[in-house]
């Protein structure tokens, strides 16, 4: 670990202001101390480049696998959307073939009423 100051010269200037050199020395030591700790504190906290990249490779697996999954969602709901499109599109014949059923026997019930209200206006005037 390296101090990015001279110990040695604070001490100096901590003499040459009046303190002892054991004040000196006990202040500079005290303020080693609480950089050391502060280093510490700051050190946990901080990963290693291989660390980062490890960390970075894992997300982008994980952002894989979710991708994959939300491809495989989209396919079987495209699918489910298609296999119930092909339900209503049976559904909708057959009721088409039920109303041309019942628009023959209409046509055929009116065709019937009206020949035998002919047949009646016939006899009628004859």
């Amino acid at each position: 670990r390296k101090l990015f100051f001279d110990t040695h010269a604070l001490v100096c200037l901590l003499e040459e202001n009046g303190f002892t050199t054991q004040q000196s020395e006990i202040i500079v030591s005290a303020l080693v101390k609480i950089m050391n700790t502060n280093l510490d504190m700051i050190y946990k906290d901080m990963v290693t480049k291989v660390q980062q990249e490890i960390a970075l490779q894992q997300v982008m697996s994980h952002i894989g696998g979710v991708k994959k999954d939300m491809i495989i969602l989209e396919k079987s709901e495209f699918s489910a959307l298609r296999s119930e499109n092909e339900k209503i599109k049976l559904e909708l014949q057959q009721i088409k073939k039920q109303v041309m059923d019942e628009i023959t026997k209409v046509r055929a019930d009116n065709k019937l009423n009206l020949n035998l209200e002919k047949s009646r206006v016939k006899e009628l005037v004859s």
